[in-house]
């Protein structure tokens, strides 16, 4: 599974967050949607 488009939610912090670093790494494009808007910068 390489360079897909991919959603997470949550991804501010715990889980989502883990996924979306790892994600990010792996050269994936990420759509991130979360409850605090600063986290996700």
């Amino acid at each position: 599974m390489k360079n897909k488009k991919i959603l997470i939610t949550g991804a501010s912090s715990g889980i989502g967050w883990s996924i979306a670093k790892i994600l990010s790494v792996n050269g994936h494009q990420l759509i991130l949607c979360g409850r605090n808007k600063k986290k996700l910068n």
